[in-house]
């Protein structure tokens, strides 16, 4: 008995149908523009850049000190590299104002990543030495006598009860801080 039901056919023993006009879609009489597919967020791809790679230690010491020299003001200076791009400033200048400056001409050098300000100022050690001579004149019972340094100089005011004294006064600054020289000794001597 003939079966009625077609078999089926295998998809590999299946005729190839090539398209014709009737199964193709018809182009878009619409404008390009319009007839583009809708806009696709183009990805870009990120591009690592490479950090430079730090110069070495020799490099950047040379660079901060040949930044530093260039102004007579920062003649004392020395540099130090402790890690790479960390730089320790060590000497004295002037006063604070330059102190900023040094550290802000160091932090402007490439490579530079941190400052380390280990710098005094001569201010400072005038102070000191000022201090010392003070005390120094306390202990040796002149106790209305005081001492001002400024530089290399020191400048004694006050009262003793007599000239051996006051040529004690000198000779107890000089005594010490040698390296000073008396400017101006306003000390009176008072009966």
């Amino acid at each position: 008995m003939p079966s009625s039901a077609a078999a089926p056919i295998s998809p590999a023993a299946a005729p190839s149908v090539a398209p014709t006009p009737a199964n193709t879609p018809a182009p878009s009489k619409q404008a390009p523009e319009a007839a583009a597919t809708p806009a696709r967020t183009v990805k870009r791809r990120h591009v690592a850049r490479r950090k430079p790679a730090n110069p070495p230690e020799w490099v950047l010491r040379s660079k901060v000190e040949l930044a530093m020299h260039s102004d007579a003001r920062f003649s004392n200076v020395s540099v130090e590299i402790t890690r790479p791009g960390v730089v320790v400033l060590r000497g004295t200048v002037f006063d604070d104002r330059t102190k900023a400056e040094a550290e802000r001409v160091a932090r402007n050098v490439g490579g530079v990543k941190q400052v380390i300000d280990a710098l005094s100022t001569q201010t400072l050690v005038w102070l000191r030495t000022q201090i010392k001579i003070n005390q120094a004149l306390q202990q040796a019972g002149l106790k209305q006598v005081s001492a001002k340094v400024i530089g290399k100089t020191v400048y004694l005011s006050g009262a003793v009860s007599n000239a051996v004294d006051k040529q004690r006064a000198q000779t107890v600054a000089l005594g010490v801080a040698p390296g000073l020289e008396i400017g101006t000794n306003i000390i009176t001597v008072s009966p």
